[in-house]
C-alpha cells in the first residue's frame, strides 16, 4: 500500500475521534447545564421557604385575615383577646391546635360544637367559609408574631413616665448628679432603646462600643480622698484599691500608697451611684425610668 493510503485512514481516524471528542464534549455541556437546572430549583424552592420562615411563615392571604378578623372580634374576642392573645380564654396564637389547624379541618368542629365543660359556646350558625377564614386570620397573628422584621425596639418600652420620673427625681436621686434640661438632654435622640437602657444601668464603656466602632469617651478618672489616723487628707486620682491597700496619684505627680487599715477612704466615683442602684432597682422600676428617659427627646 502507498504512503498516502496510510495518511488518509490517519486523517479519518484523527477526524472521527475529534468528532467524538465534541460530542462527547458537548453531551457533557448539556448534561452539567440540566442538573445545574435541576439543582437551582430545589435551592430557589429553600430559599423562598427560608425567607417565609424569617418573615413568619407561609404568606397569607390579607383579605380572607380581614373577613376572619371582622368575624372574630365580636364573636371571640370578649374571652380569646381581640388579637387572640389571650384574655379570659386561653392565647391562640401560640395554640397548638391552629398551629396544626389548616382551613378550619382541627378548630372547626370546637367552633361549632363548643365545649361547654370549659365555658366555651357552640358557633353552629358559623359556616366553613367563614371558619376558613377565622383560621387564617389566626394563622396572621401567629405569621406576625414570629415576624422579626416587624418587631420595633420601641416595644421594649413598657414602662411608666410618669412613676420613672418620679424615681429619678425621688428614690433613685438622680437628680442629684443628672438634669433632665443639662446632660441629659435629647438622650432619647441619641440612643435608641436598648442602648439607652445598658448607658443607664451600666455607664462605663465597653468592649460592645469599640467593636461597633461607637465614638467612646473615655471615663473621667476617679478621685479619691483618704484620711490618715493624724488627721492629714491628702487627694488624687485612685491608681489601686483592695482589701488591703490604697494608692493614689496627688497633684503634684507622685504617688503614694497606704494601708486600708490605718486610714478613712473616700472615693469620688460617678459611676458608683449606678452601681449602687442595681441590687436595688425592681424590674418595674427599670422599665419606668427608661420609659422616662424615652421622653427627653
Amino acid at each position: 500500500m502507498s504512503s498516502h493510503y496510510f495518511v488518509a485512514v490517519a486523517a479519518l481516524l484523527l477526524f472521527a475521534s475529534i468528532s467524538s471528542g465534541q460530542a462527547d464534549q458537548a453531551a457533557n455541556a448539556e448534561k452539567q447545564k440540566t442538573n445545574r437546572q435541576q439543582k437551582d430549583a430545589p435551592q430557589k424552592e429553600d430559599a423562598g421557604d427560608a425567607l417565609a420562615a424569617l418573615t413568619g411563615g407561609a404568606h397569607i392571604d390579607k383579605e380572607a385575615a380581614e373577613r376572619g378578623r371582622k368575624i372574630f372580634v365580636p364573636s371571640c374576642g370578649f374571652c380569646h383577646g381581640n388579637d387572640a392573645h389571650g384574655k379570659s380564654g386561653p392565647d391562640l396564637v401560640r395554640s397548638a391546635s391552629v398551629l396544626h389547624d389548616n382551613k378550619g379541618d382541627v378548630i372547626g368542629p370546637v367552633i361549632q360544637n363548643g365545649r361547654p365543660e370549659r365555658g366555651m359556646p357552640a358557633f353552629s350558625a358559623l359556616s366553613a367559609e367563614q371558619i376558613a377564614d377565622i383560621s387564617v386570620f389566626l394563622h396572621s397573628q401567629a405569621a406576625d408574631v414570629s415576624n422579626r422584621f416587624a418587631y420595633k425596639i420601641g416595644d421594649l418600652i413598657t414602662g411608666d413616665a410618669q412613676k420613672g420620673a418620679s424615681f429619678f427625681n425621688g428614690d433613685g436621686h438622680c437628680g442629684s448628679c443628672h438634669s433632665a434640661s443639662g446632660d441629659l438632654a435629647h438622650v432619647a435622640t441619641k440612643y435608641e432603646p436598648v442602648e439607652l437602657q445598658r448607658r443607664m444601668l451600666y455607664p462605663a464603656p465597653n468592649l460592645i462600643d469599640v467593636f461597633l466602632g461607637r465614638a467612646v469617651t473615655p471615663a473621667a478618672p476617679t478621685k479619691v480622698t483618704v484620711q490618715l489616723l493624724s488627721g492629714e487628707r491628702v487627694s488624687g486620682t485612685l491608681d489601686h484599691l483592695d482589701e488591703f491597700t490604697v494608692s493614689l496619684r496627688d497633684s503634684a505627680g507622685w504617688h503614694r500608697s497606704f494601708p486600708r487599715e490605718s486610714v478613712t477612704v473616700d472615693v469620688q466615683d460617678p459611676r458608683a451611684a449606678h452601681e449602687g442602684l442595681l441590687p436595688k432597682y425592681t424590674d418595674q422600676e427599670m422599665h419606668d425610668v427608661l420609659a422616662y428617659l424615652e421622653t427627653l427627646k
